[in-house]
């Protein structure tokens, strides 16, 4: 099978592996098939962290052979003050757009605050275990995953076959598509701009020196924000 064919292939197998261990391992400890209990939440946790490790490695490997990544050039302090830069701004915009999607979608105050988070799926948990599991999961694994998938495979898959901007375009709304929680119309489209507005600036970061090291970076410490607003948030509400 020539490489042509391989690629558009390896790429949708990830896709696939992807939606199969956040989906599949949740439903098949749903049912709790072994009489786990309380611990059920724990252990699911930790497959999904072990099958996640895997798949990342077989990511990892299958993009170094397919795509041949070459980076511009070596990472420079100004590359990382370029980061931090950038991520100051994106939340900013952030800011603004969920102050716009709780203000519309569940007014003000407290309590519509913290039932903005449960809404979200985000877990308020007071188990430091599966905390300090889900924060890993959400500051490192995640980052890794998504930027694997779409700014390395379905980004590099793209290149050359469309322009820059249909590219980017094709990356960012499916990006921001997977990341819909709910189905409210407001919620979502809201949402949607948001995450839209997110994937655009990832690629944009990647692509300036065609590092996935930076892109991580900063979708790490997007997502970092949000670890902070899990230890404070059950502080100061519960």
């Amino acid at each position: 099978m020539g490489a042509r064919m391989k690629k558009p292939l390896w790429v949708l197998f990830f896709f696939v592996m992807n939606i199969a261990i956040y989906g599949g391992i949740e439903i098949v400890f749903e049912r709790d098939l072994w009489n786990l209990g309380r611990q059920a939440d724990m252990w699911e946790l930790i497959v999904k962290v072990i099958c996640v490790g895997i798949l990342l490695f077989c990511m990892y490997k299958v993009h170094t052979k397919l795509f041949k990544p070459t980076v511009k050039r070596k990472i420079q302090l100004m590359d990382l003050i370029f980061v931090f830069v950038t991520y100051i701004a994106l939340r900013f915009s952030s800011y603004l757009i969920h102050n716009l999607w709780s203000s519309m979608a569940y007014g003000t105050g407290r309590t519509k605050l913290v039932d903005f988070f449960f809404r979200a799926n985000l877990p308020l948990t007071t188990d430091k275990y599966i905390f300090a599991i889900e924060a890993l999961g959400l500051v490192c694994f995640a980052p890794l995953l998504e930027e694997f998938l779409f700014r390395g495979f379905l980004n590099n898959l793209l290149r050359g076959k469309v322009n820059t901007f249909v590219r980017m375009s094709i990356v960012s709304i499916l990006f921001a598509a997977g990341h819909l929680l709910d189905s409210d119309f407001i919620h979502n489209w809201i949402q949607f701009i948001a995450y839209l507005i997110l994937s655009i600036v990832l690629f944009l970061v990647y692509e300036r020196r065609r590092s996935l090291f930076d892109a991580i970076l900063l979708h790490s410490l997007y997502n970092g924000l949000l670890v902070i607003l899990f230890i404070e948030i059950p502080r100061r509400f519960f």
